[in-house]
C-alpha cells in the first residue's frame, strides 16, 4: 500500500508544497513524524497490538500539555485499547468527533516486494510505502497533528473536539466504536463525526476535488432479501438435480 507524499502534506495543513524537495514546515514535519511512528507499529487486526499505538499517541498529548482527565485509554482486551482525547472549546455547540481506526489488515513480509517491509515506513519516488499508509493511519496522523497544533496555538473553537482512535474496524467494531458506545458513550457523544469514506485528489500538485461520504455501509435483513435467498436456494437445488441427471 502506498500514499503520496503530497497528499499527507497537503491534507495535514492548508499549505501546498511548491516542490517535492521543499523542506517541510514544523507543522508538516510533526504530521510526518506521527505518520511514521504509527506505520511502524504493528496494529494488524489479527496479531498486532493497538494498545502500543494508543499509548504512543497518548504520550504525545501528555507531552503537549493535555491533562490526564482529557485522555481515555481502554478497551475490552489488553491488546485492543482505544484512545479518546478531548480538546475543549467554548461549548457553544455540541462537540465534533474526529474518528479514525488504528488497526490495519494483516500484512506478511513474504507478500511484499523484497525491498519493502509492511511495518517499515519508506518514502520513495513521491510515495509512502507501508501497511496503513492510506487505511487509516494517514487520516489518523492528520487528526492527531491538528489537535496538537490547536493546543500549541491556543485555538478556541466554538465546540469541544473529540478525537477517537479505535481498536477495531477491519474486523468489525466490537473492540472499537461498538465497545465505546456500550461502555463509555459519554466520551464520544457528539453532534456528528468525521470519518474515512470520502477522499480527495490532486491535479498538478493542487487539490481539485474532495468527496464526502454521506452514509455508511450497513447490513440489514429484510423479508424481501429472505425471499430472494430462498428462491436462490431452490434454483441451486433444481440446477444441481438437472446436471446430476444428465451425467447418470
Amino acid at each position: 500500500m502506498r500514499f503520496t507524499v503530497a497528499s499527507i502534506a497537503t491534507l495535514a495543513f492548508p499549505v501546498l508544497l511548491a516542490a517535492q524537495s521543499q523542506p517541510l514546515t514544523p507543522a508538516q514535519q510533526l504530521a510526518h513524524d506521527i505518520y511514521k511512528e504509527l506505520i511502524e507499529i504493528n496494529t494488524s487486526d489479527s496479531v498486532g497490538n493497538t494498545t502500543t499505538a494508543a499509548n504512543a499517541v497518548a504520550k504525545r498529548f501528555r507531552d503537549a500539555g493535555f491533562p490526564e482527565s482529557d485522555l481515555f485509554l481502554g478497551g475490552p482486551k489488553p491488546d485492543k485499547y482505544n484512545l479518546v482525547v478531548r480538546y475543549h472549546g467554548s461549548g457553544a455547540r455540541k462537540p465534533l468527533m474526529l474518528l479514525a481506526h488504528l488497526d490495519v489488515v494483516a500484512a506478511l513480509k513474504t507478500d511484499w516486494s523484497p525491498d519493502l517491509d509492511p511495518f517499515k515506513f519508506i518514502e520513495r519516488d513521491g510515495y509512502y510505502y507501508g501497511r496503513g499508509t492510506s487505511d487509516d493511519k494517514a487520516m489518523g496522523s492528520i487528526f492527531i497533528a491538528n489537535m496538537l497544533r490547536f493546543k500549541q496555538e491556543k485555538y478556541v473553537p466554538d465546540r469541544d473536539i473529540i478525537l477517537a482512535l479505535t481498536a477495531d474496524e477491519e474486523g468489525g467494531g466490537s473492540n472499537g466504536v461498538r465497545w465505546l458506545l456500550a461502555n463509555h458513550k459519554e466520551l464520544i457523544d457528539a453532534a456528528y463525526a468525521l470519518n474515512e469514506g470520502g477522499g480527495g485528489a490532486l491535479r498538478d500538485g493542487k487539490p481539485f476535488i474532495n468527496s464526502v461520504g454521506a452514509a455508511e455501509k450497513s447490513r440489514r435483513t429484510s423479508p424481501c432479501r429472505r425471499r430472494i435467498a430462498a428462491a436462490t436456494r431452490r434454483f441451486r437445488a433444481t440446477t444441481t438435480r438437472s446436471i446430476s441427471s444428465r451425467w447418470r
